[in-house]
């Protein structure tokens, strides 16, 4: 399994690459006008169309890969590329489109690559997943992926304004934005994940949200630091549930149940160290401080 998902890992790193090279590309002009420092603005124009068509080079030899494994994975995955293409490269470029252009990048970014890995382990697998299953997974997925563009959007607003870039932040403005973040798409966002907890049928991912809640609440009294739903340059509600908790503990039914499936939980542990370690540091301390303060009070 695990050169399986190194072999997904690559399929989505290209076309991570691709995407954030005609992004960069096309958003020259604009962020000049608006400020903006982009990557490509002191290359030569050679450079990006060399790594553009390499992209779409690999890119087509995963797709076709996928195709003969499950046609509907190849199909998902032509869907990040088309989304992304639709978001970025005129003249359709959807990024200036309001609500289009945050369907389309929340749709390549996290629906799609989200449903292919789901495709693909069930193929690979044999498995057949519920339809309800992919529902949840998809509504969730798109839910956090809407979230994390209108948070890009709500940071990039004044250069965005001085390029005159019409994106759904500039078109209805940053407060009614928030008010949708937090009344519509978070409660959207929150309980498609409790039905694919619920699905899951797994203790252990539900049972890592204590934890995770826990730490919140220590950074938020210990240092005012709150996680916020949509507010840019704080950290981001659940976030780290996502990135450490939910995974882990996925991982660790799984490896309790086909130890060959450690080696999944090592590959992860070796991309993911680094925020894995870091949570681990803040709990680490969280229980030393807690453990210190209980100890003071009894003596």
């Amino acid at each position: 399994m695990v050169p399986r998902l190194l072999l997904l890992l690559g399929a989505l790193v290209v076309g991570a690459i691709y995407v954030s090279v005609i992004n960069d590309w096309t958003d020259l002009d604009d962020d000049r006008l608006g400020g903006k420092y982009n990557h490509m603005a002191d290359r030569s124009k050679v450079f990006p169309t060399l790594l553009i068509l390499g992209c779409l080079l690999a890119g087509l030899g995963m797709g076709v890969y996928f195709w003969h494994r499950n046609p509907v994975s190849s199909l998902l995955y032509l869907g990040s590329w088309v989304a992304f293409s639709l978001y970025s490269l005129p003249p359709i470029r959807v990024k200036n489109r309001g609500l289009l252009g945050v369907l389309a990048d929340a749709s390549g970014s996290h629906l799609f690559p989200q449903l292919l890995t789901a495709s693909l382990a069930a193929a690979w697998t044999g498995h057949t997943l519920p339809i309800l299953w992919y529902v949840a997974l998809g509504t969730w997925a798109w839910a956090c992926g809407i979230r994390n563009i209108l948070l890009h959007q709500l940071d990039d607003v004044e250069a965005d304004a001085k390029a005159g870039v019409y994106t759904w932040v500039r078109v209805r403005g940053p407060q009614f934005t928030r008010r949708i973040g937090q009344a519509v798409i978070f409660p959207v966002e929150v309980v498609s994940f409790s039905l694919l907890l619920v699905l899951n049928q797994q203790l252990w991912p539900a049972l890592f949200l204590l934890p995770y809640l826990l730490l919140e609440g220590f950074k938020w009294r210990l240092w005012g630091n709150r996680a916020q739903v949509l507010e840019p340059g704080a950290r981001v509600l659940l976030n780290e549930y996502y990135e450490v908790f939910y995974p882990l503990g996925l991982l660790l039914v799984l490896s309790s149940q086909h130890t060959s499936d450690l080696l999944v939980l090592g590959l992860h542990l070796l991309l993911f160290g680094r925020c894995f370690w870091q949570t681990a540091k803040y709990l680490g301390w969280a229980g030393a401080l807690t453990a210190r303060k209980t100890l003071d009070r009894l003596y």
